[in-house]
């Protein structure tokens, strides 16, 4: 009989390193060979679904985290194949985000964890908001000066600022935010401890940002995931990390490229 807990460690493993080649190959700006790492990868931890039969289906900690990894590439997958149906970026966003939500219902009631698990609470949000400014302010300001991105609206006219504003919050930060912490950080946390699972998640998060192919870049996301990972982990609050997150894309796509 296979054992399933120790089959799916070790999928669990190579579903790590192999996320981390693809993005290494697209990092050196091989992307077709990472994406095709990365679908490999998709497909692999598919089929260790089910490779276990029917006992399988019992929850254990490694196939959590394997379902967690699943959206994280569904996520980069569909983000690598954007630019080939829109040439307005910022229209790329809510294709690329929207169908997240639907694989995070499934993952969130095939795991049962309950809204308050992720993270979905209004406690001490008022407090917590103040913070949220200087912290969103503080990593835009850093990454700006390491990728200088262009401005994803044409000017900072209020239609154009409010449509910025509502892509960024409800669709990017509130995805990558349920993804990565709610789901991938709170899993790993369960499974290798609070700060192991923390730093794994960051990195994780950091390498999922090497399509700028600075190093700066990557490095600087994994300090910025451990940052949000933390405040996460000590706040419980999906909404203040989603604000932080949607803060910071606001100020580096928004206002900075035209205020710097």
């Amino acid at each position: 009989m296979i054992n399933t807990r120790w089959t799916h460690h070790r999928i669990m493993i190579i579903s790590m390193i192999a996320t981390i080649a693809g993005e290494l190959l697209i990092f050196i700006g091989n992307g077709t060979a990472g994406m095709v790492v990365h679908v490999i990868n998709l497909q692999m931890i598919l089929i260790s679904m089910f490779i276990a039969g029917k006992k399988a289906d019992q929850v254990v900690p490694d196939k959590q985290i394997l379902q967690a990894l699943l959206l994280v590439l569904e996520l980069r997958v569909i983000n690598m194949s954007m630019p080939f149906f829109f040439t307005i970026a910022l229209y790329w966003y809510p294709m690329v985000y929207s169908p997240l939500f639907i694989s995070i219902y499934l993952v969130l009631r095939h795991q049962d964890i309950s809204l308050e698990e992720i993270g979905v609470t209004a406690k001490d949000l008022y407090f917590y908001s103040h913070l949220a400014v200087p912290v969103a302010l503080g990593l835009a300001w850093v990454e700006y000066h390491i990728i200088h991105p262009d401005p994803l609206i044409p000017d900072l006219g209020i239609t154009n600022f409010i449509t910025l504003a509502i892509i960024m919050v409800m669709f990017v930060a509130l995805v990558e935010e349920l993804v990565f912490r709610s789901i991938l950080q709170t899993r790993l946390q369960q499974s290798m401890g609070n700060w192991k699972g923390l730093l794994v998640a960051s990195i994780l998060f950091g390498v999922m940002h090497s399509g700028y192919g600075l190093v700066h870049e990557v490095a600087f996301m994994m300090v910025a995931g451990l940052i949000i990972g933390y405040a996460y982990q000590k706040t419980g609050s999906l909404p203040f990390v989603v604000m932080v997150h949607g803060m910071i894309n606001i100020l580096l796509f928004g206002l900075l490229p035209y205020t710097l």
